[in-house]
């Protein structure tokens, strides 16, 4: 014999521990716990770009990704680029030595979440959605974001 189970706000009522929060709230309550390890990766990698020299490399308006190029001193002089996907600001030099890159998440006014890079010396700053690397095959996004701000 097979007992049915009552419906889930039946069981929310009976249960004053289980919460049934809206999918929107699941997903924040996801990306809020996942962010510090997804920031602190991009962190790992910009920290190997320490020193180099970064320069605007492009601009595509129809993605809206800025492509910041960046060659590595005293190692290999060929560069590469680092894709910011959905560009959403961006201010500072278009070319410095001795980038100092950091990333850290931020909101955007309508909550959605974000990539914030900087190096703090030269007053460079970016926000998006995503950073890809393709030359060391590296991604860094919250696919979720722009759920949360729809």
């Amino acid at each position: 014999m097979t007992v049915a189970k009552p419906p889930l706000d039946a069981q929310a009522a009976a249960s004053p521990s289980l919460v049934v929060r809206p999918r929107a709230e699941r997903v924040a309550r996801l990306a809020k716990m996942a962010r510090p390890k997804l920031v602190a990766r991009a962190n790992e990698f910009l920290k190997t770009c320490d020193g180099s020299d970064a320069t605007f490399n492009g601009y595509t308006e129809t993605h809206s990704r800025f492509i910041l190029a960046v060659r590595p001193t005293g190692r290999s002089s060929e560069s590469f680029g680092i894709s910011f996907v959905t560009c959403l600001y961006l201010a500072g030099p278009t070319f410095w030595s001795n980038a100092q890159l950091r990333c850290k998440a931020v909101e955007d006014s309508d909550g959605a979440l974000l990539y914030e890079i900087a190096d703090q010396a030269v007053g460079f700053t970016v926000r998006c959605d995503a950073i890809v690397v393709p030359a060391y095959d590296l991604t860094f996004a919250h696919e979720w974001s722009r759920q949360l701000a729809g």
